[in-house]
């Protein structure tokens, strides 16, 4: 009797002693929004800065609407799981929106009351300002420089043509723009066409409109170029900038009717790493000559003057120079030529052929781009072709046989002629986004075939001039267009 009454006793405390356990384990704690607020954004009326804090979670967004509209939300961030500010973009001036914080964390989730938040007025100018046609954009936005007398506006248009992105820089003139692989945007703030001799910088802005980072050229080749500007990634980890940049010689040139004391520029290729330092990849002076310029004119200030830079399939650096109608590839590591396309009409040497090209090679051409299958993608502007035009063309580069094969070409009906600026991309689902840019200002989105799935002409007060349209999927993260 005795041992079975403490067997009964010991099962009870074993028992007892497993409840204790199992009493200790660790539940989540659902997420708490101990704070949210909305205020206005001083860089954007049509965008609201939501502040809050957060218990508990491991990311949270902003849940917005406005009327019986459909919600729309910011993307879910971890960064906001215990306080932060995220910005609210895309939105419709003068409008009421509803906003609350949703947050996840331990399998749970959690919202804030819901607040209200009214957008305010944009000015007259960006007012006044859109994209018209038919039909509208097949999704995504587009990029545009505008200019209202001395102040620049980084403009982004929504695929119904109105104004929902802007940042404005009061007496600064904007030239190239784009959104980067993290997501935030850049432009070049200038009033250089490429050679003259002024001081000018890139910026980085945050999605808030916020400065990020400010780039400057070296004391070396001080003047900074106003046509392309990328930000560089390693795995995703900011890794530096690369640019165009250029210096002044003072050269005699009467020998071609020029004055005995002609100041030329020449242009310069640009690597900073992340910790600012820069250094030159390619120096135009060491490689191409006075007499390699296309239309040498009294008064031109640069004679190569260069307008895009692509990357190639293998890292390396593609690069166009508009005054020797020339696109070279330059090797990212030695500032070495690894190959020179030239029309066989132009006094640079051309290393690659071309073959199946009604009109042997490029003119002035701009927006060079290499694909994912490494072809070359280049608005060709067409100034010196026999019937001045403009065309989209694309090339088959092989570089073992030393030749470039057009596979495809586009011409707008009626022609167009855009003397200097233009931009082209090739988009994901296989279309073609053009960018017209020579009064009147249109962009153009086209299937393979040559049909328009889409075309629209920039309205403005003021005649505008941007140097390239170009198409983005998002405002809140960069996502291939």
């Amino acid at each position: 009797m005795t041992r079975k009454i403490a067997f009964v006793a010991l099962a009870f405390v074993l028992g007892a002693c497993g409840d204790d356990n199992n009493s200790h384990t660790t539940q989540p704690k659902p997420p708490v929004v101990s704070s949210f607020s909305v205020a206005p954004n001083e860089n954007n009326v049509l965008s609201a800065i939501a502040s809050l804090a957060l218990e508990n979670a491991d990311s949270a967004h902003i849940v917005y609407w406005t009327g019986s509209e459909a919600k729309q939300s910011t993307p879910f961030r971890s960064d906001l799981s215990s306080a932060g500010r995220a910005a609210v973009v895309g939105l419709r001036p003068e409008t009421e929106y509803s906003m609350f914080v949703e947050a996840i964390g331990g399998g749970a989730t959690a919202s804030s009351d819901t607040l209200t938040f009214t957008t305010g007025a944009l000015d007259p100018f960006l007012a006044a300002s859109h994209l018209t046609g038919d039909p509208v954009l097949t999704g995504g936005y587009v990029i545009a420089a505008l200019q209202n007398a001395a102040d620049g506006y980084f403009t982004i248009f929504d695929s119904a043509g109105q104004v929902a992105w802007y940042k404005k820089f009061p007496a600064q003139t904007v030239a190239e723009m784009k959104q980067q692989a993290n997501g935030d945007f850049t432009v070049i703030l200038t009033t250089s066409h490429g050679g003259e001799p002024v001081i000018g910088s890139a910026v980085e802005l945050a999605l808030d409109g916020s400065t990020v980072r400010t780039f400057t050229a070296p004391s070396t080749s001080p003047y900074f170029d106003d046509h392309e500007f990328w930000l560089l990634f390693n795995d995703g980890t900011y890794d530096g900038a690369l640019f165009l940049a250029y210096n002044q010689r003072t050269l005699d040139l009467s020998s071609t009717g020029g004055p005995s004391d002609s100041v030329v520029s020449g242009h310069q290729l640009i690597r900073e790493d992340a910790s600012g330092n820069q250094h030159v990849v390619f120096d135009a002076w060491d490689h191409f000559q006075l007499s390699d310029n296309v239309e040498p004119s009294p008064g031109q200030p640069d004679f190569d003057h260069p307008n895009a830079i692509t990357f190639d399939t293998d890292g390396n650096y593609i690069v166009s120079w508009r005054n020797l109608d020339v696109i070279t590839k330059i090797n990212a590591a030695t500032g070495d030529l690894m190959w020179t396309l030239a029309n066989p009409l132009r006094a640079r040497a051309s290393d690659v052929s071309i073959a199946n090209d009604p009109l042997h090679g490029l003119r002035a051409q701009n927006s060079s781009r290499i694909l994912d299958n490494g072809h070359l993608l280049v608005f060709d502007n067409g100034t010196r072709h026999s019937t001045p035009a403009s065309r989209v063309v694309e090339y088959q580069i092989d570089e073992t046989g030393h030749t470039a094969t057009m596979v495809w070409q586009y011409q707008h009906a009626p022609a167009l002629f855009t003397q200097f600026t233009g931009s082209v991309q090739r988009l994901q689902n296989g279309n073609t986004f053009i960018g017209w840019t020579w009064p009147p200002v249109s962009g153009q989105e086209i299937a393979s075939d040559g049909t328009t799935a889409w075309e629209a002409t920039l309205v403005t007060p003021r005649s505008q001039l941007p140097y390239r349209l170009t198409k983005i999927r998002s405002l809140y993260s960069y996502q291939k267009p």
